[in-house]
């Protein structure tokens, strides 16, 4: 909302500049006319800087309220997102692996997938990829948005994990 005092401020200049233009009206004397006129002009000139000022204002606030609509949309269309997976545990229950799997009643025509779960706490949708490493001992579901790993099947070496960027 504009501020309430740069509408009143312009006017209050506009008010000033009338009646300054009502008396110079009456005026006969040249020099009082100058003089009237200048103030009228300064009049004039604190109404307009009230005006662009509370425009500028509203021209803010206007695109504040813009990035929030936008903000809003995405947040309800991750909420419709999120509504078409399940947490599942990939694993068993002594070595549980979670994710997020598409249900089937949802899938629209797209083929089955999961999701990462880190990635899905934090709002974002990230596919977990399928890779075969130290062919033939692990059988892995890595994020590649925030290098999760599931190890569905063997395990690495433990020189892996001393060399794991994170």
């Amino acid at each position: 909302m504009p501020d309430i005092s740069a509408i009143a401020s312009a006017i209050s200049a506009f008010k000033a500049a009338k009646d300054i233009g009502e008396s110079m009206i009456g005026l006969r004397d040249a020099a009082a006319f100058q003089s009237k006129l200048m103030e009228f002009q300064s009049k004039i000139l604190d109404a307009n800087n009230a005006a662009f000022s509370a425009q500028e204002e509203r021209s803010t606030l206007l695109e504040r309220i813009r990035n929030l609509e936008k903000e809003l949309a995405k947040l309800e269309n991750w909420e419709a997102e999120k509504q078409r997976y399940q947490l599942t545990n990939l694993g068993d229950d002594e070595s549980p692996l979670l994710a997020y799997v598409l249900k089937p009643s949802m899938e629209h025509g797209e083929t089955s997938h999961s999701i990462c779960a880190n990635c899905y706490a934090n709002g974002k949708k990230s596919l977990l990829q399928a890779e075969l490493r130290f062919p033939g001992r692990c059988n892995v579901l890595t994020c590649h948005q925030c290098d999760s790993d599931l190890y569905i099947s063997g395990s690495p070496s433990p020189e892996h994990f001393k060399n794991r960027r994170r």
